[in-house]
């Protein structure tokens, strides 16, 4: 598996942590005859429990997003070391954010500066993807 694969891989298995860990600060803080029953009431937002749900929440965004570039590529057989780079970039970023995020960690906005490490790591995938020759903008014409 190439290291663009493996990214997402990694990215996929971080999310479903990310959404066990925010599932247990919810029955946690809801109690546990809540997280058996119905959920008529949304788990409260607050403390450990809303940062675990933010910080799953981001990264489904920003995996889908990511996902949506690498996997093509990969079919396209679109590899460089600018790819690697871009994906090494993206899932250092995605792990910091987490855990930055779960642990309330604000100072020197670094939160805010990992998030943008695998923003970065995105855009120059796509950079990479778009640079390659491989995209077609419109089909030839069928006569």
């Amino acid at each position: 598996m190439t290291v663009e694969l493996s990214a997402i891989v990694y990215s996929g298995i971080l999310l479903l942590v990310l959404i066990l860990i925010s599932a247990n600060a919810n029955v946690s803080a809801m109690g546990m005859g809540w997280g058996l029953g119905n959920r008529e009431n949304a788990a409260a937002g607050d403390g450990f429990a809303g940062r675990a749900k933010r910080a799953y929440m981001n990264l489904l965004e920003q995996l889908v997003v990511f996902s949506a570039i690498a996997i093509p590529a990969h079919m396209a057989d679109i590899h460089s070391s600018l790819t690697v780079l871009a994906a090494q970039l993206f899932l250092a970023g995605r792990v910091a954010h987490a855990i930055t995020y779960l642990f309330g960690w604000t100072f020197i906005a670094i939160r805010t500066l990992v998030w943008a490490v695998a923003l970065v790591g995105t855009i120059i995938f796509a950079y990479a993807v778009v640079t390659s020759g491989a995209l077609i903008i419109a089909a030839p014409a069928v006569m």
